[in-house]
């Protein structure tokens, strides 16, 4: 049986790559070769070049909109947002007894377009106070439930 990667997964660490690459001196592709290979430990094969598509349009609009020294909290808002809550707004269930928010997918329901789309709009909504933005000084690691993607996280990158 296959297992995808759910989208809010692969949007969250394409964006958690374009923070790192922002507030790190690591390469872009180096992150995303890092959040690849916890994925795919996971579910079926994402390339890092996915993660690295997704990642630099991120950075390309947050510049487009100026964003400036407020690029890394408007990918905070946006990660806090997406981990919190689903699409529809209500709060997601991180873990449960019999299924969790982490369980891989039979069909794939990601794409770029429409990962960006998703980026864009929640970005706009935050900017418009129409979504809440996260605490100061809060972390996607902070989550409880949060499962291998705070451990990736807090992962170390590897430069080769």
């Amino acid at each position: 049986m296959s297992k995808y990667c759910p989208e809010w997964i692969f949007s969250s660490l394409a964006a958690q790559t374009s923070k790192e690459f922002l507030s790190s001196n690591n390469s872009i592709a180096a992150i995303s070769r890092k959040y690849s290979q916890e994925i795919n430990d996971k579910y079926n094969e994402v390339k890092p070049e996915e993660l690295i598509a997704l990642a630099e349009n991120i950075l390309q609009f947050l510049s487009e909109i100026e964003a400036g020294e407020e690029a890394v909290n408007y990918i905070n808002d946006y990660l806090h947002y997406r981990v919190i809550f689903e699409s529809n707004g209500s709060e997601r269930k991180l873990s449960g007894m019999f299924s969790s928010a982490f369980d891989g997918l039979k069909v794939k329901d990601y794409n770029f377009d429409k990962c960006f789309k998703i980026f864009k709009a929640t970005v706009f909504s935050i900017r418009n106070e129409a979504l809440p933005k996260a605490e100061p000084g809060w972390l996607i690691t902070d989550v409880e439930d949060i499962n291998w993607v705070g451990e990736a996280i807090n992962k170390e990158t590897d430069l080769f």
